[in-house]
């Protein structure tokens, strides 16, 4: 029992700040009843708890540690079946042990083995418990903010906003990978307008869409967190019900949320529709998932693992087929996606079909990330065309945006540890990380939006220049996180964008 709360308390302790208490309970008393129920038949079996709980912990550990394990000893070349063959003698040794030894040594190896586990237990939780005691006493809140007066004389077509993590700019994706994008001149010849030198306002995804959402700098949570907090939990919690969702719903608009496994945009509770895949319902689990002996389980069986890169496609496939799914749904509405393409890690060949590690292996990266942007492509391609299709009348506003554009290298190498990348980043890996794809077809308007506008000001520039709403255009400032544990430790980098210069 022990053994199995600290394989979970372990993964809460890695992850702090962006983890909270109410995701790891349920997978934590699963866990724990699980293992104690194998440990009390197992015991039955033994006809001793002791010798049970010898038996049942190799299980537990190997089940829910396994990855972590595999990871570990996979640096030293250890192979895959090597690393389950040796976790099953450990067991068929603990079963001897446990149906062998006598009542003095099992007493002797059960007292070792409770001190051990619950050594680390203690010391996961006071990793955890201090840090969230103060990140509870000093937690951000946001204060919502009055909507517009929801009258409006604008025809209210249906709004789609699409949002591709990771889809650099033009310019971004030629710095980062060489990549002449033809989709820029395909959307403009279908009348969109490209915002070229359009930038995320933020580095991170969390940040970005949360600020965009609520239509509002993080400048009031950063100064309530303050810049040596990592504590996530306020500018998550600024996905659900956001003020941009509400206003849509103030104007007569439904809600539909496509939602991928990043939790944030999983699933918000104001939607009036949530579409997703669901495998389950936070991505702690998945992480919990991903570190146990599951997905090697499956592949042994030659079974899915919808784990890493499964679930990658499982979730991409599925969002973007949901948006053909809810064209002719009736009006109006609000259509919000999230979709994890052409984010790392790289799963769709050209026509969309899943690459494993066989197809992939000897591929350079840069390959493997061109043919995930040239499938993405070709799916914005077929989603845009099926909703210009629609009559006149029909067509809705599509708003095509990114949260951040891809890394440099240098980002990459920096972003967990305690540099300051931005610091020492140069003017090009600046525009690669923070350019980003930032496209408009608006029927019958022209909004006479500037190239250069961030995505912050995405809904306020919607609603004022088209719904006609009394909503200001915000400051299009740009700014770095000192590093990823820090996020709001913050820098205003506009000036060093060579674009923006």
């Amino acid at each position: 029992m022990l053994f199995a709360a600290y394989a979970v308390l372990f993964l809460w302790s890695q992850n702090l700040g962006e983890a909270n208490p109410r995701q790891v309970l349920d997978p934590l008393v699963a866990v724990v009843v699980g293992a104690t129920v194998l440990t009390i038949i197992v015991g039955i079996l033994c006809r001793d708890r002791r010798r049970g709980a010898i038996v049942a912990t190799p299980i537990v550990v190997g089940l829910l540690m396994y990855g972590h394990a595999a990871q570990l000893v996979g640096r030293f070349g250890i192979q895959g079946f090597v690393q389950q063959a040796g976790w099953v003698v450990l067991v068929i040794v603990a079963i001897v042990a446990a149906t062998r030894l006598s009542d003095r040594w099992i007493a002797m190896i059960d007292t070792a083995l409770d001190r051990i586990a619950a050594l680390l237990v203690i010391v996961a939780l006071v990793l955890i418990v201090p840090y969230e005691v103060q990140a509870l006493a000093s937690r951000a809140s946001i204060q919502a903010e009055p909507l517009a007066p929801a009258t409006t004389s604008a025809p209210k077509r249906d709004v789609y906003w699409l949002v591709f993590d990771r889809y650099g700019s033009d310019r971004s994706l030629k710095l980062a990978y060489d990549v002449d994008n033809d989709l820029t001149p395909w959307l403009e010849a279908q009348g969109f307008d490209a915002l070229e030198d359009s930038h995320a306002n933020y580095i991170r995804t969390v940040l970005s869409m949360s600020t965009t959402l609520q239509m509002s700098p993080l400048d009031e949570i950063a100064r309530q967190q303050g810049p040596a907090s990592r504590d996530l939990t306020a500018v998550i919690d600024g996905f659900q019900d956001p003020p941009a969702a509400r206003q849509f719903k103030a104007l007569g608009y439904r809600y539909y949320h496509i939602g991928t496994f990043f939790d944030p945009t999983r699933a918000d509770a104001g939607a009036d529709v949530n579409l997703n895949v669901s495998l389950s319902p936070v991505d702690f689990m998945d992480a919990l998932y991903d570190a146990s002996a599951g997905p090697a389980i499956a592949r042994r069986m030659d079974l899915s693992a919808l784990a890493g890169r499964e679930r990658q496609f499982a979730y991409s496939t599925y969002g973007l087929d949901a948006i053909e799914g809810v064209r002719d749904e009736p009006g109006p509405k609000f259509v919000m996606g999230h979709f994890m393409v052409p984010h790392p890690p790289m799963v769709f060949d050209r026509d969309g079909t899943f690459m494993d590690d066989s197809d992939i292996k000897g591929v350079p990266w840069i390959e493997r990330y061109r043919r995930q942007l040239d499938f993405t492509n070709r799916r914005i391609r077929e989603i845009v065309g099926g909703l210009l299709a629609l009559p006149e009348e029909r067509r809705p506003i599509i708003i095509l945006q990114a949260d951040e554009g891809p890394f440099p290298a240098s980002y990459g190498d920096l972003r967990t540890t305690d540099s300051d990348w931005a610091a020492v980043a140069s003017g090009d890996d600046l525009e690669i990380k923070y350019g980003i794809l930032n496209a408009w077809y608006v029927p019958g308007a022209d909004l006479g939006l500037d190239p250069t506008m961030s995505a912050i000001n995405t809904f306020p520039a919607l609603f004022s220049r088209y719904f006609g709403l009394d909503y200001d255009l915000l400051p299009d400032r740009i700014y770095a996180s000192h590093d990823w544990s820090r996020p709001y430790d913050l820098t205003d980098i506009t000036d060093r964008l060579p674009t923006l210069q």
